[in-house]
């Protein structure tokens, strides 16, 4: 990304005693280095959907126009607003635009720094250690203290303690933010006691190394404690004890948001009780434990409590049910009236679970449950007021889904197999549905999953396939073709789709022969492999029935009016050229012929066949319609 430089002034350098006339100049100047030297096509959408660039832009437009409204001397607090919000290395390119905005860089209250192995933008210890000694020393105010480590010997324990513990106790901090990576030599970092210090700190975030013990939050199980008026708490991967964790959870009753992810005990017995308690501003509360810790929950008092979130992780089986928190304490967990959104994974084995939920939750909207210790063949449930249901890591055992919820608009589903689905009283806007298969399947599969994309206006389908036989596998497609219902569905947004130790079994079977007479994805993202990572069967598919007609088997391609791909924003026809791209991740936007030229006069009514509760005629005119081969076709 350039930098631009605007017009006016001496070299486009303003000396900072500019008036209205200089402050319309930086504004073009931010407008112009943010989107990249002025080239329009730096600015807007990266070509997924998703902006970059143009984001920033409009971020800084909106800052800016109240520069223009402050007065003078206001101006270099707009602009630490301004560069806090840009990636660093743009940030640093302020600097060339004016003294003002080098100044502004020189002191900008937020310190972000990245001390990371191999890592593009990583800083050196002396560039850290040198802006914090001028900071500490010219008492510029640090609000916000960001730091990403990884510690490989001892000097860098020492330079990380001595960072952490100069910044935490100065009054103007606000937030912390630390992600501790130890390793080698140096398996294990404690933090210095002053982290807890902070009168002022209003947000304290640690991140540490996932599934081992590594940073430990305190070495006091009563740790002196200052920051009272803290406001979010985020510990992931920390090994704190439950005296002082139990502690910092009383001592700071203005606490908002509480985010304890996979945080460990000292005691070699896990956590034995996690008490939240008084904490009449708290709105959000998150926990995930190991489920070999028999941990119960005290939860009371807690008025304003919006959305929880208590996750088990387990490693293999399933928990007694009699230790799951949910089914054998509940009667110290008191969450309050208000919440809307519940998640809970590993607590849930049956329909007592279920019963608590619709009991203790009125004005209940979003519901995730992973049902990693489900025991039941079915799930049914009941719930007038919710919107969204997200049922996730669903056992294969799992074969019938029923919910009964009108006002129902989302649902999700992730497991080893597709159940049977059934919402009588919803009208879903969006269904997405996430299978882990085990080749093979048969034309039963195929059939069930028409049959769910008939249940919502708009679905998207996430698809991992592993051949655990390692043998090639058949789908008999005319028996499949005359048992189908409907035509190929047409509101399939997305696929996404990723194989998992497949040497090339998959390319020669009938899976997507099958899987096309059923859906006409518009977009396809493809992934390689993930053992042999040369390898993006999709792709491989694509060129040979795409580009490859002479020896081709499949109908599908007849189908297809054009296919698009694209590697990094742009997209563009698919040609041979993409097979040397086989071991990178694939965009592929599916443009399909009219079901009408594929189905005759009737095809503008089979085109909505995939609304809920499809008539008896369209039925019938299915039936009509499937005497006529897709080879056949007039296309």
């Amino acid at each position: 990304m350039g930098v631009g430089v605007a017009a006016g002034g001496t070299d486009g350098v303003d000396d900072g005693n500019d008036g209205g006339g200089g402050r319309d100049n930086r504004v073009a100047t931010m407008v112009v280095m943010t989107c990249g030297g002025g080239s329009d096509e730096n600015c807007g959408s990266d070509g997924d959907g998703r902006s970059s660039a143009g984001d920033r832009v409009v971020v800084v437009m909106m800052v800016i126009v109240g520069m223009m409204r402050r007065e003078v001397e206001d101006v270099a607090e707009l602009m630490h607003r301004i560069q806090s919000r840009l990636p660093v290395e743009e940030a640093a390119r302020t600097c060339v635009l004016s003294k003002s905005w080098l100044h502004a860089w020189s002191t900008i209250p937020t310190l972000r720094f990245r001390v990371c192995n191999e890592q593009k933008g990583s800083m050196k210890l002396m560039d850290v250690e040198h802006t914090l000694i001028r900071y500490l020393r010219d008492n510029i105010p640090i609000e916000r203290f960001d730091l990403k480590i990884d510690i490989e010997n001892q000097e860098l324990v020492s330079h990380a303690a001595k960072w952490i513990q100069s910044v935490a106790t100065k009054t103007s901090l606000k937030e912390i933010s630390l992600s501790i990576f130890p390793s080698g030599v140096c398996a294990l970092f404690t933090l210095p006691n002053e982290i807890l210090l902070g009168e002022n700190l209003t947000k304290l975030r640690i991140l540490a190394s996932r599934g081992i013990r590594s940073v430990c939050m305190t070495t006091s199980h009563l740790p002196v404690i200052k920051c009272v008026s803290l406001r979010e708490l985020h510990l992931n991967c920390v090994c704190i004890s439950e005296e002082a964790l139990n502690n910092i959870l009383s001592s700071c009753s203005f606490l908002v948001t509480i985010e304890l992810s996979k945080i460990y005990s000292d005691s070699c017995k896990g956590f034995k009780t996690i008490k939240v308690i008084n904490l009449p501003r708290l709105y959000k509360l998150r926990i995930g434990l190991d489920g070999w810790q028999s941990t119960s929950l005290e939860i009371r008092d807690v008025p304003n409590l919006g959305v929880f979130s208590y996750q088990l992780f387990h490693k293999v089986g399933f928990p007694d049910p009699n230790s799951l928190p949910f089914n054998s304490n509940a009667h110290s967990i008191s969450l309050g009236s208000n919440v809307t959104q519940l998640m809970l994974g590993g607590v849930i084995a049956g329909n007592a679970g279920l019963n608590m939920i619709k009991s203790g939750f009125h004005f209940l909207e979003s519901l995730t449950l992973h049902l990693t210790s489900w025991m039941l063949g079915s799930f049914h449930f009941t719930c007038a007021s919710i919107k969204r249901l997200s049922l996730q890591s669903c056992p294969e055992s799992l074969i019938d889904v029923q919910v009964h919820a009108p006002k129902l608009l989302f649902f999700d589903f992730g497991g080893d197999m597709l159940p049977s689905l059934l919402f009588p009283d919803s009208s879903l806007r969006h269904i997405e549905l996430s299978l882990a298969l085990h080749l093979p399947v048969d034309a039963d599969f195929f059939l069930k999953m028409r049959e769910a994309l008939t249940l919502s206006r708009n679905c998207d389908l996430r698809i991992i396939t592993k051949n655990n036989s390692k043998l090639p596998f058949d789908i008999d497609i005319e028996d499949l073709r005359r048992r189908l219902l409907f035509p190929p569905a047409t509101n399939v947004k997305e696929l996404e789709f990723e194989t998992d130790e497949d040497e090339c079994m998959w390319e020669r079977s009938t899976f997507f022969d099958a899987f096309f007479e059923i859906c006409h994805p518009k977009l396809v993202y493809a992934k390689p492999d993930m053992a042999y990572r040369d390898n993006n069967h999709f792709c491989r598919l694509m060129m040979r029935e795409v580009l490859e007609t002479t020896t081709g088997s499949a109908f599908w391609h007849r189908h297809l009016k054009r296919v698009q791909i694209r590697r990094h924003k742009k997209w563009k026809t698919l040609t041979n050229s993409e097979r040397s791209f086989l071991d990178r991740d694939m965009y592929f936007k599916l443009k399909w012929r009219e079901l009408s030229s594929l189905f005759g006069h009737h095809g503008d009514f089979l085109t909505s066949s995939f609304q809920p509760n499809i008539t008896f005629h369209a039925f019938l005119l299915q039936k009509q319609v499937q005497s006529t081969s897709y080879k056949d076709a007039n296309l």
